[in-house]
């Protein structure tokens, strides 16, 4: 034992010993009430996951890719994309070629125009507590990709502990003449929570 549990055993004798030599009647009863605090820290939780790659190759030109959030957050999270190429942001692109985003944006979304090839992005998402309307997507409709972060969720409470999933269909639509090769784009999500105050 170190030198301080010593002399704290050795207190605790000499208060015991001392107790036990006064009267039963010097005692005076402590009723008062005990307030303890009790401290629990929970830190933000929020967690993206998203397929890596999605192939518009196919006769119909369409793909989706599902976005999971989780996020313990009290007032929920948002949820946003942007276009991140390094060429060109917003455009699917083969060399010199491209394929540009389409002229629709997430808050009025439109058909595909028939003038130039065109590509964009619908949204859809089930959890009850999306503040964000999504029902302009009905139909095919698309919003091209913007250069900046675009909201598409908006939670306004937490999510299940499996998460909150947002299925986005990427289109593309091609005119004659349109360029052979493999054109290649980036698009980032990003979730942030809510602020809380």
């Amino acid at each position: 034992m170190s030198k301080t549990t010593n002399a704290l055993i050795a207190l605790g004798v000499v208060a015991g010993l001392g107790a036990a030599a006064l009267p039963l009647s010097s005692y005076a009863a402590d009723d008062t009430p005990k307030a303890v605090g009790v401290t629990l820290t929970i830190d933000d939780e929020l967690t993206i996951e998203a397929d890596n790659k999605v192939d518009l190759s196919a006769d119909e030109h369409t793909g989706a890719v599902k976005v999971t959030v989780v996020s313990n957050n009290t007032k929920g999270y948002n949820l946003a994309l942007k276009g991140s190429a390094a060429t060109n942001p917003t455009s699917l692109t083969s060399g010199e070629d491209q394929i540009v985003a389409t002229k629709g944006t997430f808050a009025a979304p439109a058909a595909f125009g028939t003038d130039a090839s065109e590509w964009g992005y619908s949204v859809a998402n089930s959890n009850v507590n999306n503040t964000t309307d999504l029902t302009k997507f009905t139909g095919t409709v698309y919003a091209g990709v913007p250069a900046t972060d675009q909201i598409i969720v908006n939670a306004n409470k937490p999510t299940v502990s499996a998460g909150d999933i947002t299925t986005i269909t990427f289109a593309a639509n091609l005119v004659d003449g349109q360029a052979a090769g493999t054109y290649e784009g980036e698009v980032t999500f990003t979730a942030s929570n809510n602020p809380n105050a």
